[in-house]
């Protein structure tokens, strides 16, 4: 349970002392009249309460302790573990299935952070302390009581912190070595500390259970008793009070005390305040926390039975401050309220979800319209929206038509009980907007009519009634209007354009062919323009000629800016702006965060923003620096839950209101898209690898200040990213690149902070990332870490080193394949001209042996020869070519192959090899870029003395002097 640590103290020692509490339903009347006693000047608006960011995803709601530390992140302490919420996630510190043995126990008693930014944190049993640099856990020593309960943790200015557990105080260095140890008792019974606080003189004071305050001697290095008073023991806070200069002590049991330290007795010290009233009208004074807000300067505290709050009167008393307004009244189980850097209340819960108390002149009014929600027992659902020159709204309720309203008494007109309007048929206006005419609105319903219509004391009735179907027999159905600076009242319908002149009431058309009009605006120049589903931009001249500037696009709304510029929504949820000097449309969709979602309307506001309306949010839009911020329905700030097509007024003074489900809200338009940026710092929140966080390895090094390093089989990689401003999570966006793979900054839509890379080549990459502020300006603080992905072993120095050696390899195999071919092909053609140079002795010889051709003797030793010459060409590179080799190939004995040879040729058998060889030695050796060495091997000589010694036999010169010879020709 969430009050247990203080619940075990009381029950040890305040056995009396009762954490739950039933109250008694018959003193809610003498609550309702206490009530108007306690009335202050809140105003509902001023203070809303909130949901916390990231609750679903805590371990359990139930929050005990919450903490912001330095860097802006917030820190949970529930009975299952310690919490670190970034806003969009939250990371969960405790031993389970997958962090064995992490902590002795999971219930967090105590947060807090030293200077070195380190977290230190209580359990029931000891304390520890996590470096967020490596989120690396140990154990704090407090010797034989490392198991005992912790009871606060307490940081002082000079960096010391303090443990408090039964019965002593620890004080320890940063680097969690251990000063000294304090022993704390009180009537020889063992105590916890409360606070150890630092007060306007430089005192140190601690404040114990049962005990009271106790100052340090720093001579002596002990503490001793300050202003101790019976009354007052149990003093768990001390708050000094900077603009009424006082202090304020919460007790247990005495409620809220102002204390003096100068007073001149430990009586005279301390002034009780009037203790908390509940919603029975008992009071409390078991106070658990207390903190003073930076608006009011209220003092807000958390009791047993409920959170309230008090206001400080000019003599320094407490007035209680009625808080129905913003909770909803009853007792409730709460314990810490805790003041962020942002002055915004957290309060932990047990019997409810924790919540923000959010104190600030809030920029969104809202309108929730009780009158109306009295008389149709139902939720608002305003479908059309204007106000007229009175202050007073108008406004069409769904299914039930006209009303007006005065915001300032809730008071409130119908039209069916006015008798000016009741036969009207205004049961669903479509669309409203102010005239130029005081006290005027123009209202159009369905059908060819549009009304013109009056208030009086909130009673309606009709000034004028335009028929468009008097001046043409193809009206269509109204669907757009405007009322230009010259008091003319442009009418569009499904068909045409038409104009009413007010100051003599006639109407003209302008075409009742142009189709559809959708929306219609002047620009400063005077122009009127009007938007047709379809077609495009008509432009209507000084004398009604319309010109048409093609577009086919389905328009849904149009507005100008003051330099002239045509501002379109479409269907599609397109936002175009069209520049008419240039005839030229260009898309700024993506560059104001569009998604797609029909575009219910475009406003553009005194400063040239451009407001964008969507059923789910409203965003405005700064063309000149693309900043943007976004107002999303289902918030609380927001009130709507769904915003209605034509439901959206801007009164030209600076207010914005729109209205749909739940009533009506507005919203000012102001400079801020406009200001210098906050200097917004992005911080890296995780950095998963294939969906595990790097801090879960145990690192003993900061891995943002060298490089995250992956594996080269880590194929997937998460960064998530926050500027830590829970309160704008919906307006603040980011941009991040990755070098070498991002050509440029990648912009995120709101609500996404991470960035998603798989397959990372190896090297080294810088990761870059930057937010905008809750304006959406963007910060110039740009954060950056590095990423080395380590080579795989086929991507190593040594890897590709073989891979040159076996390329080297492959490409001397193949060019020495590619000249063998080449001298194959040389030999090939040498041995042909070798053959063609032989053919004719070969005819002699048959012509020489003509006589016996008719026996066929000739025909079979040509055979012969011609298959001896192809045997010699074919193992011409064979050093084992000789005659008994030829014989054998030839099937013929060696002496018949030598006669036979003889024969034909009047050659040796070796003879006519050694021909066949030196002829096609002779053309390889014209070859100039050919070696003797080349020739020798391939003719098949075994060297080179041999080869020359038959090449000069044969032609008389050595093989050099013929190819000289060859070179010089």
């Amino acid at each position: 349970m969430i009050y247990l640590p203080y619940q075990i103290f009381k029950n040890q020692t305040m056995s009396t002392r009762h954490i739950y509490y039933f109250p008694r339903l018959n003193h809610i009347f003498l609550f309702l009249l206490l009530r108007t006693w306690f009335m202050s000047t809140t105003c509902a608006q001023e203070i809303v309460v909130k949901d916390i960011p990231s609750l679903e995803k805590l371990p359990v709601k139930a929050i005990h302790r919450i903490f912001q530390d330095s860097d802006g992140y917030i820190w949970y302490g529930t009975f299952n573990g310690l919490c670190r919420d970034d806003g969009y996630d939250v990371r969960v510190f405790r031993s389970d299935l997958f962090h064995y043995g992490l902590l002795k126990d999971n219930y967090i008693t105590y947060i807090n952070e030293d200077h070195e930014k380190h977290i230190w944190f209580g359990t029931f049993k000891g304390a520890y302390m996590l470096d967020k640099a490596t989120y690396r856990i140990t154990p704090v020593n407090m010797e034989e009581l490392s198991d005992k309960n912790v009871f606060s943790i307490n940081v002082t200015k000079d960096g010391t912190i303090w443990v408090s557990v039964a019965g002593a105080l620890f004080r320890y260095k940063a680097n969690g070595e251990m000063v000294k140890r304090y022993p704390m008792t009180y009537n020889r019974s063992p105590q916890f500390v409360y606070t150890v606080y630092e007060d306007k003189k430089d005192n140190l004071l601690i404040s114990i259970t049962q005990g009271g305050m106790y100052k340090l001697n720093k001579a002596t290095d002990s503490f001793e008793p300050y202003f101790h008073n019976e009354e007052y023991r149990d003093i768990e806070k001390i708050i000094w009070d900077e603009t009424h200069q006082c202090y304020w002590l919460g007790t247990w049991g005495k409620g809220i005390v102002r204390f003096n330290p100068e007073a001149p007795s430990p009586e005279r010290a301390y002034t009780p305040q009037p203790l908390p009233v509940d919603v029975t009208g008992e009071t409390t004074g078991d106070t658990y926390h207390m903190v003073q807000d930076d608006i009011y300067h209220y003092l807000w505290v958390t009791t047993k039975k409920d959170l309230f709050a008090f206001c400080i009167t000019e003599d320094k008393m407490l007035e209680q401050v009625d808080t129905s307004s913003f909770l909803i009244p009853g007792n409730k189980m709460l314990y810490e309220i805790y003041k962020d850097r942002d002055g915004k209340l957290w309060v932990s819960a047990f019997d409810m979800e924790s919540f923000i108390i959010d104190i600030r002149k809030h920029f969104i009014k809202k309108y929730t319209l009780p009158a109306l929600r009295e008389q149709i027992k139902a939720n608002p659902a305003i479908i059309s929206l204007c106000m007229d020159s009175k202050g007073v709204f108008w406004f069409s309720q769904e299914r039930y038509g006209l009303y007006v309203y005065d915001a300032g008494t809730d008071r409130m007109g119908y039209y069916l009980r006015n008798g000016g309007t009741k036969n009207l048929p205004l049961w669903e206006v479509r669309n409203l907007i102010p005239s130029h005419v005081p006290g005027m609105v123009w209202a159009m319903p369905y059908g060819s009519v549009i009304y013109g219509l009056s208030q009086e004391n909130m009673e309606m009735k009709e000034e004028l009634c335009i028929q468009i179907g008097e001046v043409t027999g193809n009206p269509g159905e109204t669907s757009s209007f405007f009322e230009d600076s010259a008091k003319n009242l442009w009418v569009g319908t499904t068909t045409g354009l038409y104009v009413y002149h007010i100051p003599t009431g006639t109407l003209e058309v302008i075409s009742d062919e142009l189709g559809n009009v959708s929306g219609i605006t002047q620009t400063s120049d005077g122009r009127i323009w009007a938007a047709v589903r379809g077609k495009g931009i008509y432009r209507v001249g000084q004398d009604k000629y319309t010109e048409l500037f093609p577009l086919e696009k389905d328009f849904t709304c149009m507005d100008a800016t003051t330099d002239g510029k045509l501002w379109l929504g479409t269907s599609e949820g397109e936002i175009l702006m069209y520049d008419a000097g240039r005839k030229e449309t260009a898309e700024h969709s993506i560059a104001c965060g569009m998604k797609g979602n029909i575009i219910n309307n475009v406003i553009v506001d005194n400063y040239n923003h451009v407001w964008i309306v969507t059923n789910q949010a409203v965003r405005e839009y700064n063309p000149k620096n693309g900043a943007y911020r976004s107002y999303r329905t289902g918030t609380s700030d927001f009130l709507l839950n769904r915003l209605l097509s034509h439901a959206s007024y801007y009164d030209r003074k600076g207010e914005l209101y729109f209205g749909g489900i739940s009533g009506i809200i507005s919203i000012p338009s102001s400079q801020q898209l406009e200001s210098i940026p906050e200097q917004v710092t992005t911080y890296i929140t995780d950095i998963k690898i294939k969906g595990k966080s790097i801090w879960d390895n145990d690192r003993k090094e900061n891995p943002l200040r060298q490089s995250v390093r992956m594996n080269p089989d880590d194929q997937s990689l998460e960064i998530n990213f926050s500027s830590l401003d829970y309160h704008h999570l919906q307006q603040v966006r980011y941009a991040y690149r990755l070098g070498s793979v991002d050509n440029d900054w990648v912009y995120l839509e709101e609500g996404r902070n991470s960035a998603f890379y798989t397959n990372l080549s190896k090297g080294e990459y810088v990761f870059q990332v930057k937010a905008t502020d809750k304006n959406g300006l963007w910060s110039d603080k740009v954060t950056e870490f590095t990423i080395h992905r380590l080579p795989a072993f086929y991507e190593t120095w040594w890897a590709y080193t073989l891979y040159v050696l076996i390329a080297i390899g492959i490409l001397w195999t193949m060019l020495h394949l590619y000249l063998q071919r080449i001298k194959q092909e040389n030999n090939r053609m040498l041995v042909e001209r070798e053959r063609m140079q032989i053919r004719p002795e070969i005819s002699k010889v048959q012509a020489k042996a003509g006589s016996i051709s008719d026996i066929g003797f000739v025909s079979s030793d040509e055979q012969l020869i011609e298959k001896a010459l192809r045997i010699v060409e074919e193992h011409m590179s064979d050093p084992k070519l000789d005659v008994v080799m030829l014989a054998d190939k030839l099937n013929v004995s060696r002496s018949t192959l030598s006669r036979k040879i003889k024969a034909m040729t009047g050659q040796t058998p070796l003879d006519f090899i050694k021909d066949i060889k030196m002829r096609h030695a002779c053309r390889m050796l014209e070859n100039k870029t050919v070696t003797i060495a080349e020739v020798v091997m391939a003719l098949g000589y075994s060297d080179h003395k041999h080869f020359t010694t038959s090449f000069k036999e044969v032609f008389g010169i050595t093989p050099s002097e013929y190819q000289k010879k060859m070179k010089t020709q």
